[in-house]
């Protein structure tokens, strides 16, 4: 199908899963079953399987990530030659397929760990199991060529997730137009409030000093400054008070910190940040996905908005496997939190 028409079909099937899926005011649905026999039949139309609740609880969260990937590549498929910025975004689970298999053989296991299927799209060899070099051959994982050891695995685990941002980052930047601004403006929020939310965990909750954070941050550069695009913002927010209200307020995530009650005490709080960004993202992605139809940037930002949809499945399947309030695991998503829910 010709980019024009394949387009304006993507933009029609999208919406129709859009409009069927459990995003927005639609999430809260997620939260409100009984039980996660419940829960398969609201997500899949059918009665669920016959399996103790521990399977039945995986089973959600493999099938419902399935659907996604399906619904994704299916899209994408439509067009004759898809850009590349599209197939991009599934870097995302080759990355985690590979890791998956570095951690499987460097604990010596003798079978293939489960992995995401991502058909035609996908890089790595995985019929070559367990010969490393074999399966990452040809593919932009090909440095990753020997079995870590137990004290490189992570190591290498964080050079994977580096070289996947900076890989879509460029990917996105190398393209022009309005739309693609738009789209730069999710991916910057998102990389930026990660890696902000990680360095104050590590300063609240391991005492790292600033140059020990620094190290663990998702940077577009060999050498991390505070002009990084992506890392400077968390280094700028490493110099502040935790507990100053007013000085976060002026920060690069003011919009997303805890609020502060007069006369109680107050720190800052990444898991608040971290909840807010969720649904701040969510927002944006479905601000491009309405404002450029039909355009590739749509579908990279269904995709996104999809993606925050997977993200409250698995927080109810655990919420309902763990007997947690519909409230509570509402809270730990960030579904209730503003946001979309409320215009």
């Amino acid at each position: 199908m010709d980019k024009n028409g394949a387009g304006s079909y993507i933009f029609a099937k999208a919406s129709g899963i859009l409009g069927k899926s459990f995003v927005g005011e639609r999430a809260s649905l997620l939260f409100n079953q009984n039980n996660l026999q419940d829960l398969w039949s609201l997500l899949f139309r059918t009665h669920p399987p016959m399996v103790p609740e521990v399977l039945l609880a995986k089973q959600i969260e493999v099938e419902a990530q399935k659907r996604f990937i399906s619904e994704y590549t299916t899209l994408v498929n439509t067009y004759d030659r898809p850009d590349s910025v599209l197939i991009d975004q599934l870097y995302l689970y080759e990355a985690e397929n590979l890791k998956e298999i570095g951690a499987a053989l460097c604990n010596g296991e003798k079978e293939c760990p489960p992995l995401v299927d991502l058909g035609s799209f996908s890089q790595l060899n995985y019929s070559a199991w367990p010969d490393i070099k074999k399966i990452t051959k040809g593919s932009i994982f090909s440095w990753y060529n020997h079995v870590p050891g137990v004290h490189e695995q992570q190591e290498m685990e964080f050079k994977v997730d580096m070289q996947i941002v900076r890989h879509l980052w460029n990917s996105v930047l190398e393209e022009k137009g309005e739309d693609y601004d738009a789209l730069m403006k999710i991916y910057r929020k998102e990389y930026v409030v990660k890696n902000i939310i990680w360095a104050l965990r590590l300063r609240l909750f391991y005492d790292m000093s600033p140059e020990q954070i620094s190290e663990k941050l998702i940077s577009l550069s060999p050498r991390i400054s505070r002009s990084d695009s992506l890392a400077g913002p968390a280094l700028k927010v490493l110099e502040l008070p935790l507990d100053d209200y007013n000085a976060w307020a002026e920060s690069e995530v003011k919009n997303l910190i805890n609020p502060h009650t007069e006369g109680l005490v107050w720190q800052i709080n990444p898991s608040w940040i971290e909840k807010r960004s969720r649904v701040e993202i969510e927002k944006l992605a479905l601000n491009v996905f309405h404002q450029y139809p039909m355009s590739v940037c749509s579908l990279i930002a269904w995709y996104k908005i999809k993606h925050f949809e997977l993200t409250c499945i698995r927080t109810a399947v655990e919420s309902l496997r763990l007997n947690i309030s519909s409230e509570e695991a509402m809270n730990a998503v960030g579904v209730n939190y503003g946001g979309m829910n409320n215009g």
